[in-house]
């Protein structure tokens, strides 16, 4: 009578696990079929700025070539489809590489990128930090090209023509 009791038992938690199983592929499959945040917005026709960190100028415009790049890069950005008002407590994924989208009817959209977060507007998402790195080198690009001119003189260096 035992080894019955062992097989049903074994028998129930072979389908419990079997139903786990099922139920896991299947919400998976349902959240890949919800549309990504970065949907709802239509980046045809709008140009990026970006958050000028070494200047008292808060954006600075990129080339038409980057904005592509920006566009490309954000749309191939894998995110999760929950919202977050806030950011997570104990983020501590880096500095935030932040955008500004300027779209053709006047409004704007801020964009940021935190290590596995994008931020839209005042929503952050979950993303996967592999497929947001575009974004990462792009703003570092512009920050390498960019802040070489602001540099702040070397110390005993003598600013002052005489």
């Amino acid at each position: 009578m035992q080894a019955k009791t062992k097989k049903k038992i074994l028998i129930a938690v072979s389908v419990f696990l079997l139903l786990v199983i099922v139920a896991a592929g299947g919400a998976g499959v349902y959240l890949k079929s919800l549309p990504s945040p970065i949907e709802a917005y239509n980046f045809q026709d709008c140009t990026v700025e970006l958050y000028a960190k070494w200047t008292n100028e808060p954006y600075i415009e990129l080339t038409e070539i980057d904005t592509e790049v920006f566009k490309n890069g954000l749309q191939n950005t894998h995110v999760f489809p929950f919202e977050m008002r806030n950011p997570p407590d104990g983020v501590t994924g880096g500095p935030l590489h932040q955008f500004r989208v300027r779209f053709s009817d006047g409004s704007t959209l801020d964009v940021g990128v935190q290590r596995d977060y994008l931020i839209l507007g005042e929503k952050w998402y979950r993303c996967a930090w592999e497929t947001a790195k575009p974004l990462y080198w792009l703003e570092q690009a512009y920050n390498t090209q960019y802040s070489a001119q602001y540099t702040a003189p070397v110390s005993g260096e003598n600013t002052i023509a005489s």
